[in-house]
């Protein structure tokens, strides 16, 4: 096992791979409950990838598409993917939940910040964040009362 955190990327080993929910091979059976109806979004977790090493190719996956790895009741579902047959040492996957090409890191955090301040600030629901239906996550702006 090893861990490593530095405040741009997170290592991990692959007995906790599964602890991210990554993806790839992509069955793209994304994030969220009816897309049609909603964009829901999700929160920042970290600004910046989680490096992946020593993933076994062909094995099962999933993506965590809300940002909280617990998305019971947030109305997002993880992205399922198999480890590519052609191996690599390193797998940059994408912890900020806002990549264009899920689950894979597109640097789209390095611009992040402001943006998400911005769609948090003008949440139509800011003043009853507390109160939601789904207490752990305001999926229309990503607002988190824990992190």
């Amino acid at each position: 096992m090893f861990v490593e955190h530095t405040s741009a990327q997170l290592t991990i080993g692959p007995e906790f791979a599964g602890l991210l929910n990554t993806g790839h091979g992509l069955s793209q059976e994304m994030a969220v409950s009816d897309q049609a109806k909603e964009k829901l979004c999700p929160a920042v977790s970290q600004y910046g990838p989680a490096n992946v090493r020593d993933l076994e190719p062909g094995k099962k996956m999933k993506w965590c598409t809300c940002g909280l790895r617990a998305h019971k009741g947030t109305g997002f579902k993880s992205l399922k993917w198999i480890v590519p047959e052609k191996p690599q040492s390193v797998y940059s996957i994408c912890m900020c939940k806002h990549t264009k090409n899920p689950p894979f890191c597109d640097a789209t955090h390095t611009n992040l910040p402001a943006a998400v301040e911005q769609t948090q600030t003008s949440c139509p629901g800011r003043s009853d964040h507390h109160m939601r239906a789904c207490p752990k996550l305001c999926t229309k702006c990503g607002w988190v009362p824990d992190f």
